[in-house]
Protein backbone atom coordinates (compact mmCIF):
# COMPACT_ATOMS: atom_id res chain seq x y z
CA UNK A 1 0.00 0.00 0.00
CA UNK A 2 1.20 3.62 -0.93
CA UNK A 3 2.37 5.62 1.64
CA UNK A 4 0.13 8.22 2.95
CA UNK A 5 1.33 11.97 1.65
CA UNK A 6 2.33 14.41 4.30
CA UNK A 7 0.08 17.32 4.43
CA UNK A 8 3.05 19.87 4.16
CA UNK A 9 7.05 20.27 4.08
CA UNK A 10 8.29 22.99 5.20
CA UNK A 11 5.71 26.11 3.81
CA UNK A 12 5.00 23.94 1.13
CA UNK A 13 1.66 22.33 0.78
CA UNK A 14 2.23 18.47 -0.88
CA UNK A 15 -0.11 18.13 -4.30
CA UNK A 16 1.36 14.53 -5.32
CA UNK A 17 4.27 12.56 -6.06
CA UNK A 18 5.99 12.86 -8.95
CA UNK A 19 9.07 10.16 -8.17
CA UNK A 20 11.45 8.30 -5.76
CA UNK A 21 14.84 7.09 -5.68
CA UNK A 22 18.10 6.71 -3.68
CA UNK A 23 18.10 10.13 -2.74
CA UNK A 24 14.89 10.42 -1.72
CA UNK A 25 10.85 11.77 -2.82
CA UNK A 26 10.23 14.17 -5.35
CA UNK A 27 6.28 15.71 -5.02
CA UNK A 28 4.60 18.32 -6.52
CA UNK A 29 4.00 21.43 -4.26
CA UNK A 30 2.18 24.60 -4.15
CA UNK A 31 4.20 27.58 -2.52
CA UNK A 32 1.94 29.27 -0.38
CA UNK A 33 3.68 32.54 -0.38
CA UNK A 34 4.43 32.95 -4.05
CA UNK A 35 1.68 31.24 -5.32
CA UNK A 36 3.52 29.15 -7.40
CA UNK A 37 3.46 25.40 -8.14
CA UNK A 38 7.28 23.82 -7.18
CA UNK A 39 8.81 20.35 -7.65
CA UNK A 40 10.16 19.26 -3.82
CA UNK A 41 12.70 16.99 -3.74
CA UNK A 42 13.11 15.67 -0.42
CA UNK A 43 16.59 14.23 0.92
CA UNK A 44 16.06 10.85 2.77
CA UNK A 45 19.17 8.59 2.22
CA UNK A 46 17.97 4.65 1.49
CA UNK A 47 20.49 3.21 4.14
CA UNK A 48 20.73 3.31 7.86
CA UNK A 49 24.54 5.77 8.65
CA UNK A 50 25.63 6.86 12.03
CA UNK A 51 24.48 10.04 12.83
CA UNK A 52 27.73 11.49 12.65
CA UNK A 53 27.99 10.87 9.29
CA UNK A 54 24.15 11.83 8.02
CA UNK A 55 25.47 15.29 9.87
CA UNK A 56 28.10 15.40 7.64
CA UNK A 57 26.35 14.68 4.59
CA UNK A 58 23.90 17.03 5.16
CA UNK A 59 25.46 19.90 6.37
CA UNK A 60 27.86 19.42 2.74
CA UNK A 61 24.42 18.93 0.49
CA UNK A 62 22.81 22.41 2.30
CA UNK A 63 26.15 23.91 1.23
CA UNK A 64 26.30 22.78 -2.13
CA UNK A 65 22.41 23.05 -3.16
CA UNK A 66 22.98 27.10 -1.89
CA UNK A 67 25.76 26.75 -4.69
CA UNK A 68 23.59 25.22 -7.02
CA UNK A 69 21.11 28.01 -6.26
CA UNK A 70 23.49 30.87 -7.33
CA UNK A 71 23.42 29.17 -10.92
CA UNK A 72 21.11 31.47 -13.48
CA UNK A 73 21.34 30.09 -16.75
CA UNK A 74 18.10 29.42 -19.17
CA UNK A 75 19.12 25.99 -19.57
CA UNK A 76 19.50 25.10 -16.15
CA UNK A 77 16.58 24.37 -13.35
CA UNK A 78 15.84 27.31 -10.98
CA UNK A 79 16.67 26.73 -7.34
CA UNK A 80 14.27 28.44 -5.51
CA UNK A 81 14.57 27.03 -2.30
CA UNK A 82 16.26 25.00 0.40
CA UNK A 83 15.89 23.96 3.95
CA UNK A 84 14.90 21.46 6.73
CA UNK A 85 11.07 20.70 7.37
CA UNK A 86 11.04 21.62 11.59
CA UNK A 87 8.92 18.81 12.02
CA UNK A 88 10.19 15.79 10.71
CA UNK A 89 13.95 16.88 10.28
CA UNK A 90 13.62 16.37 6.41
CA UNK A 91 15.96 17.89 3.83
CA UNK A 92 14.50 19.43 1.09
CA UNK A 93 15.32 21.57 -2.12
CA UNK A 94 12.34 23.32 -4.10
CA UNK A 95 12.94 23.72 -7.55
CA UNK A 96 11.13 25.16 -10.72
CA UNK A 97 8.19 22.88 -11.95
CA UNK A 98 8.63 22.37 -15.63
CA UNK A 99 5.78 21.08 -17.92
CA UNK A 100 7.54 18.79 -20.92
CA UNK A 101 9.17 15.33 -21.75
CA UNK A 102 12.66 14.33 -20.55
CA UNK A 103 15.30 13.28 -23.21
CA UNK A 104 14.96 9.46 -21.44
CA UNK A 105 11.22 9.68 -22.28
CA UNK A 106 11.86 11.55 -26.20
CA UNK A 107 13.89 8.31 -26.75
CA UNK A 108 12.37 5.48 -24.66
CA UNK A 109 10.96 4.09 -28.12
CA UNK A 110 14.59 3.63 -29.65
CA UNK A 111 13.48 6.22 -32.21
CA UNK A 112 16.73 9.02 -33.27
CA UNK A 113 15.66 12.53 -33.38
CA UNK A 114 16.38 14.53 -36.52
CA UNK A 115 19.59 15.01 -36.54
CA UNK A 116 19.41 19.09 -36.18
CA UNK A 117 17.19 19.19 -33.58
CA UNK A 118 19.62 16.53 -32.15
CA UNK A 119 22.66 18.86 -32.10
CA UNK A 120 20.93 21.61 -31.56
CA UNK A 121 19.89 20.30 -28.08
CA UNK A 122 23.70 18.91 -27.50
CA UNK A 123 24.72 22.89 -27.94
CA UNK A 124 22.28 23.98 -25.37
CA UNK A 125 23.22 22.10 -22.81
CA UNK A 126 27.01 22.27 -23.33
CA UNK A 127 26.60 25.93 -22.95
CA UNK A 128 24.50 25.13 -19.88
CA UNK A 129 26.99 22.90 -18.29
CA UNK A 130 29.71 25.37 -19.31
CA UNK A 131 27.91 28.38 -16.81
CA UNK A 132 28.10 25.91 -14.28
CA UNK A 133 31.30 24.92 -14.70
CA UNK A 134 32.17 27.85 -14.70
CA UNK A 135 30.95 28.52 -11.34
CA UNK A 136 32.68 25.47 -9.67
CA UNK A 137 29.53 23.14 -10.25
CA UNK A 138 30.01 19.73 -12.27
CA UNK A 139 26.68 17.68 -12.15
CA UNK A 140 28.69 14.14 -12.40
CA UNK A 141 24.72 12.68 -12.98
CA UNK A 142 24.15 13.91 -16.56
CA UNK A 143 21.89 11.64 -18.21
CA UNK A 144 18.61 11.95 -20.59
CA UNK A 145 16.23 11.51 -17.49
CA UNK A 146 17.81 14.34 -15.71
CA UNK A 147 17.20 16.69 -18.86
CA UNK A 148 13.86 18.38 -19.61
CA UNK A 149 12.45 19.30 -22.91
CA UNK A 150 9.84 22.36 -22.42
CA UNK A 151 7.02 22.86 -25.44
CA UNK A 152 9.22 25.75 -26.64
CA UNK A 153 11.87 23.65 -27.55
CA UNK A 154 14.24 24.76 -24.84
CA UNK A 155 15.95 22.63 -22.90
CA UNK A 156 16.42 22.50 -18.32
CA UNK A 157 19.01 20.60 -16.66
CA UNK A 158 17.76 19.43 -13.34
CA UNK A 159 19.52 17.98 -10.57
CA UNK A 160 22.22 20.13 -9.73
CA UNK A 161 21.34 20.58 -5.98
CA UNK A 162 22.61 17.00 -5.18
CA UNK A 163 25.05 16.84 -8.13
CA UNK A 164 28.27 17.26 -5.90
CA UNK A 165 27.41 14.51 -3.63
CA UNK A 166 30.43 11.66 -4.92
CA UNK A 167 28.25 9.61 -6.63
CA UNK A 168 30.89 6.86 -6.71
CA UNK A 169 31.51 6.70 -2.71
CA UNK A 170 27.84 6.58 -1.38
CA UNK A 171 26.90 4.04 -1.76
CA UNK A 172 24.07 1.18 -0.81
CA UNK A 173 24.69 -2.63 -0.86
CA UNK A 174 24.21 -3.80 -4.19
CA UNK A 175 23.68 -0.10 -5.07
CA UNK A 176 25.76 2.90 -6.59
CA UNK A 177 25.10 6.43 -7.44
CA UNK A 178 25.86 7.78 -10.92
CA UNK A 179 24.33 5.82 -14.20
CA UNK A 180 26.14 3.55 -15.86
CA UNK A 181 25.42 4.35 -19.25
CA UNK A 182 26.31 8.06 -19.16
CA UNK A 183 29.73 8.01 -16.96
CA UNK A 184 32.75 9.05 -17.68
CA UNK A 185 35.95 6.22 -17.59
CA UNK A 186 37.48 8.00 -14.98
CA UNK A 187 34.10 8.13 -12.68
CA UNK A 188 33.86 5.05 -13.26
CA UNK A 189 37.05 4.19 -11.48
CA UNK A 190 36.68 6.53 -8.38
CA UNK A 191 38.85 9.17 -9.60
CA UNK A 192 38.47 12.62 -9.41
CA UNK A 193 36.44 14.13 -11.89
CA UNK A 194 35.88 17.65 -13.60
CA UNK A 195 33.50 19.48 -16.33
CA UNK A 196 35.04 16.95 -18.80
CA UNK A 197 33.40 14.19 -16.63
CA UNK A 198 29.45 15.76 -17.51
CA UNK A 199 31.00 16.37 -21.42
CA UNK A 200 31.62 13.38 -21.91
CA UNK A 201 28.07 12.09 -20.13
CA UNK A 202 26.77 14.86 -22.71
CA UNK A 203 28.95 12.97 -25.98
CA UNK A 204 26.66 9.90 -24.64
CA UNK A 205 23.36 11.95 -24.47
CA UNK A 206 24.21 13.40 -28.16
CA UNK A 207 24.95 9.78 -29.15
CA UNK A 208 21.25 8.27 -27.72
CA UNK A 209 19.94 11.22 -29.70
CA UNK A 210 21.27 11.17 -33.01
CA UNK A 211 20.71 6.96 -33.07
CA UNK A 212 18.52 6.11 -30.81
CA UNK A 213 20.33 3.54 -28.89
CA UNK A 214 22.79 4.04 -26.36
CA UNK A 215 26.81 4.57 -26.59
CA UNK A 216 27.79 1.83 -24.15
CA UNK A 217 24.54 0.03 -24.26
CA UNK A 218 25.21 -4.01 -22.79
CA UNK A 219 23.17 -6.96 -21.17
CA UNK A 220 24.00 -5.84 -17.43
CA UNK A 221 25.87 -3.00 -15.31
CA UNK A 222 29.51 -4.97 -15.99
CA UNK A 223 29.51 -4.78 -19.23
CA UNK A 224 28.34 -1.60 -19.81
CA UNK A 225 31.01 -0.02 -17.58
CA UNK A 226 33.64 -2.56 -19.17
CA UNK A 227 32.14 -0.43 -22.63
CA UNK A 228 32.79 2.96 -20.85
CA UNK A 229 36.12 1.87 -20.06
CA UNK A 230 37.58 -0.02 -23.13
CA UNK A 231 35.34 0.10 -26.23
CA UNK A 232 34.41 3.35 -28.64
CA UNK A 233 30.83 2.75 -29.87
CA UNK A 234 30.17 2.43 -33.95
CA UNK A 235 30.04 6.03 -34.90
CA UNK A 236 26.53 7.42 -35.26
CA UNK A 237 26.56 8.07 -38.78
CA UNK A 238 27.12 4.21 -39.16
CA UNK A 239 23.90 3.85 -37.20
CA UNK A 240 21.90 6.37 -38.58
CA UNK A 241 23.43 7.56 -42.26
CA UNK A 242 21.57 10.63 -42.42
CA UNK A 243 24.10 12.12 -39.61
CA UNK A 244 26.93 13.95 -40.85
CA UNK A 245 30.49 12.94 -40.77
CA UNK A 246 31.67 16.29 -38.74
CA UNK A 247 28.67 15.14 -35.88
CA UNK A 248 30.64 12.36 -35.27
CA UNK A 249 33.82 14.47 -34.71
CA UNK A 250 31.98 16.01 -31.70
CA UNK A 251 30.73 12.87 -30.69
CA UNK A 252 33.61 11.21 -30.55
CA UNK A 253 35.84 13.91 -28.93
CA UNK A 254 33.26 14.48 -26.15
CA UNK A 255 33.06 10.39 -25.51
CA UNK A 256 37.37 10.20 -25.41
CA UNK A 257 38.66 8.13 -23.34
CA UNK A 258 41.04 10.21 -21.54
CA UNK A 259 39.39 13.33 -20.11
CA UNK A 260 42.44 15.32 -21.81
CA UNK A 261 41.37 14.28 -25.76
CA UNK A 262 37.73 16.11 -25.29
CA UNK A 263 36.94 19.33 -25.25
CA UNK A 264 38.29 21.39 -22.95
CA UNK A 265 34.57 23.25 -22.13
CA UNK A 266 31.27 23.21 -22.93
CA UNK A 267 30.89 26.22 -25.34
CA UNK A 268 34.13 25.08 -27.60
CA UNK A 269 32.00 21.73 -27.93
CA UNK A 270 29.14 24.24 -28.70
CA UNK A 271 30.60 26.54 -31.20
CA UNK A 272 31.79 23.27 -32.76
CA UNK A 273 28.31 22.44 -33.19
CA UNK A 274 27.15 25.79 -34.32
CA UNK A 275 29.47 25.64 -37.13
CA UNK A 276 28.28 21.85 -38.56
CA UNK A 277 24.15 23.70 -37.99
CA UNK A 278 25.12 26.41 -40.61
CA UNK A 279 27.48 24.03 -42.81
CA UNK A 280 30.82 24.87 -41.63
CA UNK A 281 33.59 23.19 -40.70
CA UNK A 282 33.98 23.18 -36.66
CA UNK A 283 36.26 25.45 -35.78
CA UNK A 284 38.20 23.81 -32.98
CA UNK A 285 38.44 20.82 -35.30
CA UNK A 286 41.43 21.60 -36.61
CA UNK A 287 45.21 20.20 -34.90
CA UNK A 288 42.92 17.90 -32.84
CA UNK A 289 43.60 14.20 -32.90
CA UNK A 290 42.65 11.65 -30.37
CA UNK A 291 45.58 9.01 -31.75
CA UNK A 292 48.21 9.59 -28.66
CA UNK A 293 50.41 7.24 -27.33
CA UNK A 294 48.91 4.02 -26.43
CA UNK A 295 45.58 5.08 -26.92
CA UNK A 296 43.82 6.32 -30.37
CA UNK A 297 40.85 3.61 -31.10
CA UNK A 298 40.50 0.84 -29.44
CA UNK A 299 39.12 -2.15 -30.72
CA UNK A 300 38.52 -4.98 -27.83
CA UNK A 301 37.45 -8.73 -28.06
CA UNK A 302 33.83 -8.90 -28.22
CA UNK A 303 32.22 -10.70 -25.22
CA UNK A 304 28.89 -12.98 -25.39
CA UNK A 305 25.95 -11.24 -26.48
CA UNK A 306 28.11 -8.41 -27.81
CA UNK A 307 26.76 -6.40 -31.05
CA UNK A 308 29.02 -6.99 -33.48
CA UNK A 309 28.75 -3.74 -35.16
CA UNK A 310 30.61 -2.46 -31.75
CA UNK A 311 33.71 -3.02 -34.14
CA UNK A 312 33.46 0.67 -35.63
CA UNK A 313 34.69 3.08 -32.89
CA UNK A 314 33.68 6.61 -32.92
CA UNK A 315 36.89 8.30 -32.74
CA UNK A 316 38.30 11.04 -35.30
CA UNK A 317 36.39 9.61 -38.38
CA UNK A 318 38.17 9.49 -41.40
CA UNK A 319 36.80 12.09 -44.47
CA UNK A 320 33.71 10.75 -46.26
CA UNK A 321 33.35 11.21 -49.78
CA UNK A 322 30.16 12.42 -51.02
CA UNK A 323 28.66 9.10 -52.71
CA UNK A 324 25.14 8.65 -53.58
CA UNK A 325 22.84 8.29 -50.97
CA UNK A 326 22.44 5.32 -49.12
CA UNK A 327 18.88 3.90 -48.22
CA UNK A 328 18.05 3.58 -44.55
CA UNK A 329 19.15 0.88 -42.66
CA UNK A 330 21.78 -0.73 -45.15
CA UNK A 331 24.90 -1.55 -44.07
CA UNK A 332 27.07 1.23 -43.71
CA UNK A 333 31.26 1.58 -44.49
CA UNK A 334 31.72 -2.52 -44.59
CA UNK A 335 35.49 -2.33 -45.77
CA UNK A 336 36.00 -0.13 -42.58
CA UNK A 337 34.17 -2.51 -40.36
CA UNK A 338 36.33 -5.35 -41.31
CA UNK A 339 39.46 -3.10 -40.57
CA UNK A 340 38.66 -2.57 -37.80
CA UNK A 341 37.86 -6.21 -36.72
CA UNK A 342 41.20 -6.96 -37.94
CA UNK A 343 43.14 -4.28 -36.12
CA UNK A 344 41.45 -5.47 -33.18
CA UNK A 345 42.35 -9.45 -33.69
CA UNK A 346 46.09 -8.21 -34.37
CA UNK A 347 46.05 -6.13 -31.06
CA UNK A 348 44.45 -8.92 -29.35
CA UNK A 349 47.07 -11.56 -30.14
CA UNK A 350 50.39 -8.37 -29.78
CA UNK A 351 49.07 -7.37 -26.47
CA UNK A 352 47.66 -10.15 -24.87
CA UNK A 353 44.19 -8.57 -23.93
CA UNK A 354 41.76 -9.59 -22.40
CA UNK A 355 37.38 -8.86 -22.83
CA UNK A 356 37.67 -6.54 -19.65
CA UNK A 357 41.90 -5.99 -20.43
CA UNK A 358 42.99 -2.18 -19.99
CA UNK A 359 42.04 0.65 -17.92
CA UNK A 360 44.89 3.16 -18.49
CA UNK A 361 46.04 5.81 -16.72
CA UNK A 362 47.72 8.77 -17.83
CA UNK A 363 51.30 8.31 -15.63
CA UNK A 364 54.47 9.42 -16.18
CA UNK A 365 56.79 6.58 -17.06
CA UNK A 366 59.07 4.86 -14.24
CA UNK A 367 62.39 5.69 -13.36
CA UNK A 368 65.05 3.82 -14.71
CA UNK A 369 66.08 0.79 -12.25
CA UNK A 370 69.81 -0.14 -11.90
CA UNK A 371 71.21 -2.84 -13.71
CA UNK A 372 70.79 -5.93 -11.49
CA UNK A 373 68.28 -4.89 -9.48
CA UNK A 374 65.43 -7.07 -8.58
CA UNK A 375 63.13 -5.01 -6.34
CA UNK A 376 61.57 -1.91 -5.12
CA UNK A 377 59.78 -1.21 -1.90
CA UNK A 378 56.10 -1.14 -2.08
CA UNK A 379 54.86 2.60 -0.92
CA UNK A 380 53.52 1.45 2.19
CA UNK A 381 53.44 2.69 5.74
CA UNK A 382 55.86 1.08 8.82
CA UNK A 383 52.75 -0.39 10.14
CA UNK A 384 51.14 -1.90 6.50
CA UNK A 385 54.80 -2.98 5.37
CA UNK A 386 54.21 -6.76 4.72
CA UNK A 387 56.72 -9.59 5.11
CA UNK A 388 59.20 -9.87 2.38
CA UNK A 389 58.26 -11.80 0.02
CA UNK A 390 60.55 -15.19 -2.12
CA UNK A 391 63.28 -14.36 -3.82
CA UNK A 392 62.62 -14.52 -7.30
CA UNK A 393 64.24 -16.69 -9.80
CA UNK A 394 66.81 -14.28 -11.91
CA UNK A 395 67.03 -15.64 -15.78
CA UNK A 396 68.82 -14.09 -18.85
CA UNK A 397 68.97 -14.37 -22.46
CA UNK A 398 71.67 -15.31 -24.49
CA UNK A 399 73.12 -11.65 -24.12
CA UNK A 400 73.24 -12.78 -20.20
CA UNK A 401 71.40 -9.40 -19.44
CA UNK A 402 68.31 -9.89 -18.62
CA UNK A 403 64.82 -8.09 -19.48
CA UNK A 404 62.57 -6.45 -16.40
CA UNK A 405 59.21 -6.22 -15.80
CA UNK A 406 58.06 -3.56 -13.70
CA UNK A 407 54.91 -4.35 -11.59
CA UNK A 408 52.65 -1.29 -10.63
CA UNK A 409 49.55 -1.94 -8.49
CA UNK A 410 47.24 0.64 -7.40
CA UNK A 411 44.38 0.02 -5.16
CA UNK A 412 41.80 0.41 -2.89
CA UNK A 413 41.27 -2.76 -0.86
CA UNK A 414 41.99 -3.22 2.99
CA UNK A 415 44.76 -5.56 2.56
CA UNK A 416 45.29 -8.66 0.69
CA UNK A 417 47.87 -10.77 -1.38
CA UNK A 418 49.36 -10.10 -4.81
CA UNK A 419 51.13 -12.82 -6.86
CA UNK A 420 52.46 -12.85 -10.19
CA UNK A 421 53.94 -15.39 -12.17
CA UNK A 422 56.04 -15.51 -15.33
CA UNK A 423 55.85 -18.29 -17.30
CA UNK A 424 54.40 -20.28 -14.66
CA UNK A 425 57.25 -19.38 -12.45
CA UNK A 426 56.73 -17.34 -9.53
CA UNK A 427 58.29 -14.03 -9.19
CA UNK A 428 55.71 -12.53 -6.63
CA UNK A 429 54.03 -13.29 -3.58
CA UNK A 430 53.44 -9.45 -1.56
CA UNK A 431 51.08 -9.00 1.07
CA UNK A 432 49.70 -5.61 0.93
CA UNK A 433 47.72 -2.68 2.39
CA UNK A 434 45.93 0.62 2.17
CA UNK A 435 45.60 3.80 4.12
CA UNK A 436 42.39 5.23 4.63
CA UNK A 437 42.68 8.80 2.92
CA UNK A 438 38.84 9.67 3.16
CA UNK A 439 35.82 9.15 5.00
CA UNK A 440 32.30 9.67 3.32
CA UNK A 441 29.35 8.94 5.51
CA UNK A 442 29.99 5.24 7.28
CA UNK A 443 32.39 4.50 4.41
CA UNK A 444 36.23 4.50 4.36
CA UNK A 445 38.23 5.52 1.28
CA UNK A 446 41.70 3.86 1.24
CA UNK A 447 44.47 3.68 -1.30
CA UNK A 448 47.26 1.42 -1.45
CA UNK A 449 49.63 0.26 -3.77
CA UNK A 450 52.68 -1.76 -5.10
CA UNK A 451 55.88 -1.64 -6.89
CA UNK A 452 58.02 -4.64 -7.51
CA UNK A 453 61.24 -5.20 -10.58
CA UNK A 454 61.63 -8.38 -11.30
CA UNK A 455 63.86 -10.07 -13.86
CA UNK A 456 63.10 -11.63 -16.76
CA UNK A 457 64.77 -13.93 -19.85
CA UNK A 458 64.10 -11.64 -22.70
CA UNK A 459 61.88 -13.36 -25.28
CA UNK A 460 57.93 -13.52 -25.23
CA UNK A 461 56.18 -14.39 -21.15
CA UNK A 462 53.24 -15.14 -20.12
CA UNK A 463 52.51 -13.65 -17.39
CA UNK A 464 49.81 -14.33 -14.80
CA UNK A 465 48.76 -11.91 -11.95
CA UNK A 466 46.13 -13.14 -9.18
CA UNK A 467 44.70 -10.62 -6.07
CA UNK A 468 43.32 -12.18 -3.21
CA UNK A 469 41.20 -10.25 -0.52
CA UNK A 470 38.86 -10.85 1.92
CA UNK A 471 36.86 -13.84 -0.11
CA UNK A 472 37.50 -12.73 -3.34
CA UNK A 473 40.19 -14.00 -5.62
CA UNK A 474 40.64 -13.02 -9.06
CA UNK A 475 43.31 -13.83 -11.72
CA UNK A 476 44.19 -12.76 -15.27
CA UNK A 477 46.51 -13.55 -17.65
CA UNK A 478 48.65 -11.48 -20.15
CA UNK A 479 51.61 -11.91 -22.48
CA UNK A 480 54.83 -9.43 -23.75
CA UNK A 481 57.62 -9.38 -25.45
CA UNK A 482 61.31 -8.43 -22.70
CA UNK A 483 64.00 -7.41 -24.55
CA UNK A 484 67.76 -7.42 -22.87
CA UNK A 485 67.61 -4.19 -20.43
CA UNK A 486 64.90 -2.90 -21.25
CA UNK A 487 61.67 -2.45 -18.39
CA UNK A 488 58.25 -2.99 -18.89
CA UNK A 489 55.65 -2.08 -16.52
CA UNK A 490 52.14 -3.76 -15.96
CA UNK A 491 49.47 -2.14 -14.45
CA UNK A 492 47.37 -4.09 -12.23
CA UNK A 493 44.14 -2.63 -11.51
CA UNK A 494 40.89 -3.24 -9.21
CA UNK A 495 38.27 -1.53 -10.47
CA UNK A 496 36.76 -0.04 -7.60
CA UNK A 497 32.76 -0.66 -8.66
CA UNK A 498 33.34 -3.80 -10.43
CA UNK A 499 36.05 -5.62 -8.05
CA UNK A 500 37.37 -6.25 -11.70
CA UNK A 501 41.23 -7.40 -12.14
CA UNK A 502 42.38 -5.53 -15.24
CA UNK A 503 46.45 -5.73 -16.46
CA UNK A 504 47.61 -2.99 -18.85
CA UNK A 505 50.81 -2.71 -20.62
CA UNK A 506 52.65 0.70 -20.90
Amino acid sequence: MAAELPRTIGRYEIRQELGRGMMGIVYLADDPVLGRPVALKTIQLAFVTPESDRESFEKRFLGEARVAARLAHPGIVVVHDVGRDPDSGVLYIALEYLRGSTLAELTAKGAPLEWREALRITARLARALHHAHAAGVIHRDVKPANVMLLPSGDVKVMDFGIAKVPQQELTATGQFFGTPLYMSPEQARGEAVDGRSDLFALGAIAYRLLTGRAAFGAENVTAILARVLTEHPLAPSAVAPQVPADADYVVGRALAKSPADRYADGETMAEDIDDILEGRPPRHRAGWSLAREGEGTKVSGRGRGQDSSHAERVATPPPRPSPSPRPAGAPSAPGLKRAALVAGAVLLVIAGMLALATVRKRMPAPTDVERGATTRSARTSPEERPAPRPTPVVVTGESGEPGRLAIDFDHHLKSGTLRVWVDDEPVLDQAFGARVTRKILSLRIRKGSVEEVVDVAPGRREVKVQVQWDDNTRTEATAATFKPGVTRTLEIRILRVLNVLTLDWR
